[in-house]
């Protein structure tokens, strides 16, 4: 009885926090993500993603240097979400030798929730901080694990 009202207060917790539109959603060791989009099975596989880096199925990662951003625009929309700057810009070859983006070295990774349960990893590169998603280089769906 007690370990069911606990997982109803931490689902009614984690709903809250993905909910609230007042700050970006907090990385925690241990995010583990699986591939919803058929690009995210083909190329990336199974990730995990903290506030320090994205580490890929194969065993590749990208490092972070900084959070530069907590907000996003999505199809005309802004959204709390996390960019990342990339430490050492990259891009590396993942499932099957497939790169990352193909179009350059991944220099901002951007995660944001569109849809509940669902969660988005956009890939950029370039100089500057993206602002939205038409920048981007490609783009990831996920699902919690």
């Amino acid at each position: 009885m007690r370990t069911g009202k606990m997982k109803l207060i931490a689902s009614a917790v984690t709903m809250v926090a993905l909910f609230s539109g007042s700050a970006a959603y907090a990385f925690t060791a241990g995010d583990y993500y699986l591939p919803v989009s058929a690009e995210a099975k083909a190329i990336t596989g199974d990730i995990q993603i903290d506030d320090f880096s994205i580490r890929f199925e194969t065993g590749a990662t990208l490092k972070f240097s900084e959070l530069v951003a907590e907000t996003f625009e999505v199809d005309g929309k802004e959204l709390s979400a996390s960019v990342y700057r990339v430490a050492q810009p990259a891009d590396p070859a993942l499932k099957d030798g497939k790169p990352l983006c193909g179009k350059g070295d991944v220099s901002y990774i951007v995660y944001w929730m569109a849809m509940p349960e669902q969660v988005t990893i956009g890939v950029f590169t370039g100089d500057k901080p993206p602002r939205h998603d038409a920048e981007r280089c490609t783009a990831y769906i996920y699902k919690s694990r």
